[in-house]
């Protein structure tokens, strides 16, 4: 088995960072008011703790709203393609490739289209987050502030955190490693032969019994 850390794998590595980092940071959707300061933020780790957080939940539809089915959706999403990126890229590694290229380059392949799937998922959880903002579901957030829903309304702002661009960076590094993988070199790399100082181009050092320019032995001498 040859260990060797291909660009697919590189490319991959970065990958599986990316998504680390933005199932780490809870910030995948914020909804914050300009004036108060007041936010709420949504995204994974909202879903680990989300019988703690009912009250938080109304932008989001409830409990049973559509944008907390999208958020779970996220979660089993991201860590998804935690599991699909960890895995080619330790395919890759190990050197698998060369002799099962389809098997990891379907991984590379795979694990691109599911951080497009996140990114999809993600965007329409915005989108449903925003649109019952204006609808004045909020919940807690309106309860704290105590202002009528005209005011909040033209207060508030909905906007993607940075896990959201973190998973598009990771998108960019899975797309580059599935190209690599898709037309990299199906068979490793030969080392190339290590010559030693002493050894030069044109330079041999003569056997004994080898046959010189008079048709005599190395180590004989003539009766001459």
């Amino acid at each position: 088995m040859t260990l060797s850390l291909s660009p697919a794998a590189v490319c991959q590595c970065f990958t599986l960072v990316s998504l680390c980092t933005s199932i780490a940071d809870p910030n995948w959707i914020n909804v914050q008011n300009g004036t108060h300061g007041t936010q709420l933020i949504y995204g994974v780790a909202f879903t680990l703790h989300a019988a703690h957080n009912i009250t938080d939940t109304d932008p989001l539809g409830g409990v049973n709203g559509l944008g907390m089915y999208l958020l779970y959706a996220l979660a089993a999403a991201c860590y998804s393609a935690v599991l699909l990126s960890s895995s080619s890229f330790l395919m890759d590694f190990l050197g698998v490739g060369f002799s099962h290229s389809r098997l990891v380059s379907s991984l590379h392949v795979s694990t691109a289209l599911l951080c497009l799937l996140v990114l999809g998922i993600s965007g329409g959880c915005l989108y449903v987050i925003q649109e019952n903002v204006k609808k004045g579901k909020l919940g807690w957030l309106w309860d704290r502030l105590g202002e009528g829903p005209s005011t909040q309304d033209s207060e508030l702002q909905t906007s993607p955190g940075e896990s959201l661009y973190i998973e598009i960076v990771g998108l960019i590094f899975s797309t580059v490693a599935s190209v690599f993988s898709l037309c990299g070199p199906s068979e490793p790399i030969a080392p190339s032969p290590s010559v030693e100082p002493g050894d030069r181009a044109g330079e041999r050092t003569p056997l004994i019994g080898e046959t010189g320019p008079d048709q005599e032995e190395w180590g004989e001498f003539s009766n001459d």
